[in-house]
């Protein structure tokens, strides 16, 4: 049912400062109700709690990734 490989697909890196219009946009996207923190929260409480191996370990990867795009914005 669930198929899952553990390697990113893209990898990016900023070349400019951003501006602080670009800058309020990032700051909503990560630590909005709807951005990166909480997903990376969700899906990792998500994985603590299955109790099926596989789907722990891939509720776990994806919440470690949702931190990932956390840390590809960090100086």
């Amino acid at each position: 049912m669930y198929h899952h490989i553990k390697k990113t697909d893209v990898h990016s890196e900023m070349s400019e400062v951003p501006t602080p219009a670009w800058q309020t946009c990032l700051l909503e996207q990560f630590g909005g109700a709807n951005g990166e923190l909480a997903a990376a929260m969700q899906y990792s409480i998500q994985g603590l709690n299955c109790e099926d191996p596989d789907r722990k370990d891939m509720l776990m990867d994806i919440g470690t990734e949702e931190l990932s795009h956390l840390r590809s914005w960090a100086p």
